[in-house]
């Protein structure tokens, strides 16, 4: 009877501790359903993982991945660009061959090796051989790309087809060009009608054609009957900024009249600009920020024929840079910007900053990857 009692009483006690349970369970899934997820994970685990990644060993990069490559004519480890290195184009040693005649240029674009041709010339025939041989600037048969042909009275100008009688106002055309029989004195009326060009009694005119006709009178070159008063003959200059080509033409504020690179005369160099007058044609430049023209009309800042270096001008006082990815690390300006931080593994970003011997300068950097147990992996 007592162990059964001791059973019975063990069978209570576990129900009773069985229906606390369940009664404990529920309490604490109300908590849990009122707040955010218990953790039972260490708060310091985390921290831990991030640790172990910071403080993975990383070894210097020694080899190369595609396009970068070391060649025979490597100068550091992996300075090569196999996409558009004309010496390795798309290996080491392929060299992009040819000769450049006719501004034609062989060039490594993508690994390949293309032919083309210079700005404003064509290999109409499809003949490398012979180079680019069409000048598509003024070729009427070819004007802006080979095949395409001028109209009959159209010549090719600067590689567009115009109708040049018609763009200079001139509505004739005789054997020598375009004309205008009513006021040339060399083909008046008709075409090789040539007036006796004479003096003419009123101020700054002479008698040549108008209408059609010889031995009228007419005014000089560069001068006009602008107030319309015959008696005093042609009495206003055109090349001044009142009347600049023709009668009432004014520059505006800034402007001046002058000779253009194309020989016009006209309204020319807006504000800010100075007329210069070069040894090909007048032309309006900035002297302020023009490196050609630095100060003054014709000083050339100096350096423009070294390595990578570019003359810069500001405030009409001559300076220069290095071209991107470029730099003097020598200090030697004849050298110019010698130095190539890009890939140069002993001055990698810039000058000085040398990388570990064999470490792959790429893009200004030291590339370092994680390591293996062999040695340094490639990135």
């Amino acid at each position: 009877m007592r162990l059964f009692r001791v059973a019975v009483g063990s069978v209570v006690a576990a129900a009773i501790a069985a229906t606390a349970c369940v009664t404990e369970q529920r309490d604490i899934a109300a908590v849990v359903d009122a707040g955010p997820p218990v953790s039972f994970v260490d708060q310091d685990a985390s921290r831990d993982a991030a640790l172990d990644a910071e403080s993975v060993a990383m070894c210097p990069v020694t080899t190369c991945t595609f396009p970068s490559a070391t060649c025979p004519s490597s100068r550091f480890p992996c300075d090569v660009d196999l996409r558009n290195d004309n010496e390795n184009c798309g290996g080491c040693g392929i060299r992009c061959g040819g000769d450049n005649i006719n501004n034609s240029k062989w060039t490594c674009i993508e690994g390949q090796c293309v032919f083309s041709c210079a700005h404003g010339y064509g290999n109409c025939d499809d003949n490398p051989t012979n180079g680019c041989e069409t000048v598509l600037s003024r070729d009427t048969s070819n004007c802006g790309s080979c095949g395409r042909e001028c109209g009959e009275n159209e010549d090719c100008q600067f590689g567009g087809c115009i109708d040049v009688c018609k763009a200079q106002a001139l509505p004739d055309r005789c054997p020598g060009g375009c004309t205008n029989l009513k006021t040339d004195d060399e083909n008046c009326g008709t075409c090789g009608t040539v007036c006796d060009k004479r003096p003419g009694s009123l101020p700054n005119t002479y008698l040549g054609c108008v209408d059609g006709k010889c031995d009228e009178p007419k005014c000089n070159p560069f001068w006009g009957d602008c107030n319309r008063d015959r008696e005093d003959g042609c009495e206003a200059s055109l090349t001044t900024n009142d009347n600049c080509a023709r009668c009432g033409v004014a520059c505006t504020d800034g402007n001046t009249c002058g000779v253009d690179k194309n020989q016009i005369l006209r309204c020319i160099c807006d504000v800010g600009e100075t007329l210069c007058d070069t040894l090909v044609f007048n032309e309006c430049v900035r002297l302020d920020d023009d490196p050609l023209n630095c100060g003054r009309c014709g000083y050339v800042c100096p350096g423009s024929g070294r390595p990578h270096f570019v003359p810069t001008c500001a405030m009409g006082v001559c300076d220069g840079k290095c071209e991107n990815g470029y730099a003097d690390c020598d200090g030697i300006s004849e050298t110019g910007c010698e130095t190539d931080t890009r890939v140069d593994n002993r001055n990698c970003g810039s000058c000085g900053n040398a990388c570990a011997p064999n470490q792959v300068c790429s893009a200004g950097e030291c590339l370092v990857a994680p390591c293996d147990s062999e040695g340094p992996l490639a990135k």
